[in-house]
């Protein structure tokens, strides 16, 4: 992982970045801008090295600063000199919560529906080699793990949707002195000096740091480290849930070491995973409560915890179940021509006659329309959670629980091929 960036060969390292990705060079790739240095430099990079006709630009407007309104008619109007499209989502803080981390999951929940709506499969983020550093020291100071200081990686997964960040390998004074050299303009955020928020704590401290030998340099060769023991760790747990958890249907059948969480790895890893899966969910319950809730299961109680349901089963397996009342439904309007059906709770496929309107969502109380549900021989409250398709309040089909109407529905992603971002 380089440390010393000039900004002679931002280009190049840029170049270098977007070649890990597989996508090809005809598909569309969403960029995340907003107005600052790094994202701005990332557009004008982008739109240098592709085509910009298979670039869109998303900017989300927060409508926290009144600057907000001059950094996306900045971005506009560069997306339009570059002939690139633009489009610009608006969100309002409930006050709810921690401010930023409530903007970020926005940002992300903004960014994943963009890109859905448009049929990309990657998008590019702007997180620089100094958004690298400030993360691992956030992370240290929080107490994290091996899998908390590998920080970000230049090319990952989530929600479906391949992410790239192509400016991990560039410092921000180098980006910035690339921008300065080729005119381009950008906007400074003030909140990046507000010394309420973590990141700009850390940012600070690092300077400090520094002094005392924890380098740059230092805590990148520490990131590049923790990714290597990540992998490792990943591959070991991937062997220990081939051996102990069985997918079924939906469901995961836990056996016996599985549940013990006392001392390895492996167990944990496979059951934070497990949940994670399960649930639908993008990051893992925390620690402690998984460690109750496992435990719990274990002395023969059926319990609840992120979206999931623990159920013993006999011989000292738990049944883990995702919880129907934390399922969402999700409505198609009049299809398109090649439409063969739908998506749903981020797992399933559902495909049949798509006719206008329908609703797919948990079959919940539509069991009692499927009176040969107990011959699929999963137990009534995996089928409650299993997928369906509606019409008002009709149900047109449940085909785990035995009602297909020309219906099927299967998982697209296993748990075993995807869980630990492994191949088999």
């Amino acid at each position: 992982m380089s440390v010393d960036t000039t900004s002679a060969d931002v280009c190049a390292r840029f170049q270098n970045a977007i070649a890990a990705s597989p996508t090809a060079s005809e598909e569309t790739i969403g960029l995340s801008v907003s107005g600052g240095g790094d994202s701005i430099a990332l557009m004008h990079l982008a739109a240098r090295l592709r085509d910009p006709k298979r670039l869109r630009v998303l900017t989300v407007d927060h409508g926290l600063r009144p600057e907000a309104q001059q950094e996306i008619a900045l971005v506009a109007s560069q997306a339009a000199d570059l002939n690139i499209d633009h489009a610009v989502m608006p969100w309002t803080w409930d006050g709810q919560g921690n401010l930023q981390a409530a903007a970020r999951a926005r940002r992300w929940a903004a960014v994943s529906a963009w890109a859905a709506m448009h049929n990309m499969r990657e998008v590019w983020l702007g997180h620089t080699e100094d958004d690298q550093v400030e993360t691992v020291l956030m992370r240290l100071a929080r107490g994290s793990g091996i899998d908390g200081l590998t920080a970000m990686y230049p090319l990952s997964e989530r929600d479906d949707l391949r992410i790239l960040r192509p400016l991990l390998g560039c410092a921000r004074a180098d980006l910035r002195h690339w921008l300065q050299s080729n005119k381009i303009p950008w906007c400074e955020d003030p909140s990046n000096d507000d010394p309420r928020f973590d990141r700009v704590r850390a940012r600070q401290m690092f300077a400090q740091l520094e002094g005392l030998g924890l380098t740059r340099k230092r805590l990148l060769q520490t990131i590049d480290h923790m990714q290597a023991a990540h992998l490792s760790l990943q591959i070991a747990a991937h062997g220990f849930a081939r051996q102990h958890v069985r997918q079924d249907a939906g469901d995961l059948l836990c056996d016996p070491p599985a549940l013990d969480l006392q001392k390895a790895d492996a167990p944990r890893r496979v059951m934070a995973a497990a949940f994670a899966w399960v649930g639908s969910r993008t990051y893992r319950p925390r620690f402690e409560q998984l460690l109750d809730t496992v435990a719990r299961a274990r002395k023969g109680m059926t319990v609840t915890l992120a979206g999931c349901i623990m159920t013993p089963e006999p011989n000292g397996i738990v049944r883990l179940t995702r919880e129907a009342a934390a399922t969402a439904a999700t409505r198609r309007p009049t299809p398109k021509p090649d439409m063969t059906g739908a998506f749903w709770d981020h797992r399933w496929f559902l495909e049949g006659p798509v006719q206008d309107s329908l609703t797919f969502k948990a079959l919940g109380d539509g069991i009692m329309e499927c009176p040969n549900w107990r011959d699929s021989g999963m137990p009534r409250t995996s089928l409650l959670a299993s997928p369906s398709v509606w019409e008002g309040d009709v149900v047109i089909a449940a085909p785990l629980a035995g009602l297909s109407n020309g219906w099927s529905a299967r998982i697209v992603a296993d748990f075993h091929s995807t869980a630990f971002a492994i191949e088999d």
